[in-house]
């Protein structure tokens, strides 16, 4: 199988010639540790079945425009981040802060996005491989845009706010995937992290008026563009995982062991609807002995 072929065939709940192997994202400090500058010979290295679109645009966009002066910036929405020595920077300043300014906000243009430049770019280096695009598509792109704690305290004390600025990102990414996979983008996988270790950020009932009917529009638009659509969640997602599974996602992955997510249950319960991914926990990964990753791999392939 070519690793294209690999990663179609795993998703689609068949069983490939070897498990796929594929990252999120990779910290910019692990590839120079590596020895790589140049991020393509890195997924040559490693042999990704799947190529993170993302990381181009991380480590060639904004990083390379911004130069390595500049500790805060604003992005096309507006948010404010602040640069740090990880490979994302962190969204500390809102745009949003109540209705009236929703009401003057204007979000931008979804064909204006620079995540379609870099599907190209991948689709276009890697034609062999599985081009993978990770990307907000709810509850995240919502809290971007106002605080966490604001958008968990208006579920509350303003449901109109939440409900609008939901009905606003949700159409800038049932606009903006489909375009990405036309341009190349074969596996969008929605990173929205909907839990903490012991449990959800909010109620099943909050997370089905707030978040679940934009997330089903979102997963029915990459559907209907020809993606697979992948839902990954930090965190104990076990109060909502049947509402995650119910929107015709493809899989669900990866999951967070430490927080209590059982690979093997999960499949268990949803594995006649989706592929599950993961599940080494990321703390052994860094810490734990080479020998320690293997057994825990080799349990998770016989579990699942």
């Amino acid at each position: 199988m070519t690793p294209k072929e690999r990663v179609f065939a795993a998703l689609s709940r068949r069983e490939p010639d070897r498990l796929p192997v594929l990252e999120l994202a990779i910290d910019w400090k692990v590839m120079r540790g590596l020895g790589f500058r140049d991020y393509f010979r890195l997924v040559e290295a490693l042999d990704l079945d799947a190529v993170p679109v993302n990381q181009v645009l991380y480590l060639l966009g904004w990083r390379r425009r911004l130069g390595p002066l500049v500790r805060r910036f604003r992005d096309g929405w507006g948010t404010g981040y602040r640069v740090t020595e990880e490979l994302l920077p962190f969204p500390n300043r809102f745009p949003i802060a109540c209705l009236e300014d929703l009401e003057r906000y204007r979000p931008p243009r979804p064909e204006d996005d620079p995540l379609l430049a870099a599907v190209r770019l991948v689709a276009r280096r890697c034609p062999q491989r599985a081009v993978l695009l990770a990307s907000r598509a709810d509850f995240a792109a919502s809290w971007y845009l106002c605080g966490l704690d604001r958008l968990l305290l208006s579920y509350i004390e303003a449901p109109e706010l939440a409900l609008r600025l939901a009905e606003m990102v949700t159409a800038y990414y049932e606009r903006l995937l489909p375009l990405a996979a036309a341009q190349g983008a074969e596996i969008i996988v929605l990173t929205d992290d909907y839990a903490h270790k012991t449990g959800c950020l909010m109620s099943r009932d909050h997370f089905r008026r707030f978040i679940l009917p934009g997330l089903r529009r979102v997963v029915g638009a990459v559907k209907g563009a020809g993606a697979f659509c992948v839902k990954h969640s930090d965190g104990d997602i076990g109060a909502i995982a049947d509402l995650l599974v119910d929107t015709g996602i493809d899989a669900l992955g990866p999951l967070e062991p430490a927080a209590g997510m059982d690979l093997a249950e999960v499949k268990c319960r949803y594995g006649d609807r989706v592929a599950v991914l993961g599940n080494v926990d990321v703390d052994l990964l860094s810490r734990g002995s080479r020998q320690e990753v293997e057994r825990v791999t080799a349990e998770l392939i016989r579990g699942v």
